[in-house]
């Protein structure tokens, strides 16, 4: 056989069988979709699109582009496998090779039940596959990804050839996906400005421990949204919020959601509350505002320590600088957060001197077995010194990683080999076995 003949032979067999996914075409499944639609006299389909993957692809490479999607693909087989029926028919789509078509095969009972629960099983989909494609496209994308999940259905026509009904139905549940998707961002807005005007926000705290006596520093303030919803990782209820321009209202609640938890909880020691650079300049929560509020509260102002974060820039030093006088004036001290993630780090550093230096957990993870990581680290603490800052490191998970950090000199560090977060001021894990 020769070459030409080798490439069309592939080429053929591609329009059959998706070898990357392991998943057939719809040209591979076509006469079995065709005999549910003969059978049942109307033919439903969900689509399943991850566009954000074109992106990927575009800015990272086909490799890393294949890979995400082969792991889409087994999550969807489980969902598949878990959710729906044998005779149910899923195939990767033959020209759009991230999205994937499912055909709905004769229901058990009353016919009319699959219709009727078209929306709620697309939703089994959604609800399966949701975190899978976030967790994997958010360090590519830095955004809220999520899968289009769309449904449709036909009536049987004698008149009309199959497989241009079987491609109008494909062709209009993708449709039903973007009229979702819509629906969905609205509704995510909608509820998380309802949590906001709720306040239905939740407080938990993780230990942040010195290293050199293992004995409990401070507490790092974190916020929850409401359970069972998607609000309830951190990661994701902060992303929308920025996408939503929601950023300052729900940075302010969660700060005094935070500050009134402590004092339910009464404790004499060092708490750092995260808060975004632009909400710094918050004339209800500066000054004297903050002061009569601490007094309130009974917080002492030198016991609260703000982690300003690196996921906004900071535009103008000199503007910045005069609103954070007016918390360091009251006692509050600053911390650098995220530090090492962020373009602008050292020029935070060298503009602002904070009290002290929030290590990203990517120099923490794994750095018993990298010199490169320990230099870094062994750098940070040097240049922490002169400054007359603290180090604090963030992700300590085990106790290889505990005593190379506490042998470089680090004075303090917070992670799950101490204490996993938690809404009382628990103590620290002291069993590194």
């Amino acid at each position: 056989m020769e070459f030409n003949d080798l490439v069309l032979k592939e080429i053929h067999e591609d329009f059959y069988f998706n070898k990357n996914l392991n998943l057939p075409t719809i040209i591979k499944e076509y006469k079995n979709i065709e005999n549910i639609f003969v059978e049942l006299k109307y033919l439903a389909c969900i689509t399943i699109q991850v566009s954000s993957l074109r992106k990927i692809e575009y800015h990272y490479g086909s490799n890393s582009y294949n890979n995400l999607l082969a792991l889409i693909t087994d999550k969807l087989k489980a969902i598949k496998i878990k959710e729906f029926r044998n005779e149910d028919v899923l195939v990767v789509d033959l020209y759009d090779p991230d999205s994937f078509l499912l055909f709905l095969s004769a229901p058990r009972e009353d016919k009319t039940q699959l219709l009727l629960h078209l929306d709620e099983i697309s939703d089994r989909v959604r609800i399966g596959l949701d975190e899978e494609v976030f967790n994997l496209l958010y360090p590519y994308m830095k955004e809220y990804c999520r899968p289009t999940i769309g449904f449709g259905v036909e009536i049987y026509n004698p008149m009309v050839n199959h497989m241009r009904t079987i491609m109008k139905l494909v062709s209009n549940a993708k449709k039903m996906g973007e009229f979702r998707d819509i629906k969905r961002n609205y509704m995510s807005k909608y509820n998380l400005q309802k949590i906001i005007i709720e306040k239905n926000i939740t407080t938990i705290f993780q230990p942040i421990v010195d290293l050199r006596n293992l004995e409990i520093f401070g507490y790092e303030a974190l916020s929850r949204g409401p359970k069972e919803t998607e609000f309830f990782n951190p990661l994701r209820l902060f992303i929308m919020a920025s996408e939503c321009g929601l950023s300052f209202e729900l940075d302010g609640l969660c700060r005094k959601e935070a500050l009134k938890k402590i004092k339910n909880l009464k404790i004499d020691k060092k708490i750092f509350v995260n808060t975004l650079s632009t909400t710094i300049h918050d004339p209800q929560f500066r000054g004297i505002y903050l002061k009569n509020l601490l007094q309130d509260l009974d917080i002492k102002p030198e016991n609260v320590v703000f982690e300003i974060s690196e996921k906004l820039a900071i535009e103008n030093y000199d503007l910045f600088r005069d609103s954070l006088k007016d918390y360091t004036d009251i006692g509050i001290v600053h911390a650098g957060d995220d530090i090492g993630t962020g373009y602008s780090d050292l020029e935070r550093i060298m503009e602002l001197n904070p009290g002290y230096l929030k290590v990203d957990i990517s120099f923490v993870r794994g750095i018993d077995k990298s010199y490169v990581k320990q230099e870094i680290i062994k750098a940070m603490v040097t240049l922490a010194k002169k400054i007359e800052s603290e180090i604090i490191v963030e992700g300590i998970e085990t106790a290889a990683e505990y005593e190379i950090l506490k042998k470089l000199e680090v004075p303090y560090g917070q992670g799950f080999l101490f204490a996993r977060p938690s809404d009382t001021f628990s103590d620290i894990n002291r069993n590194f076995n």
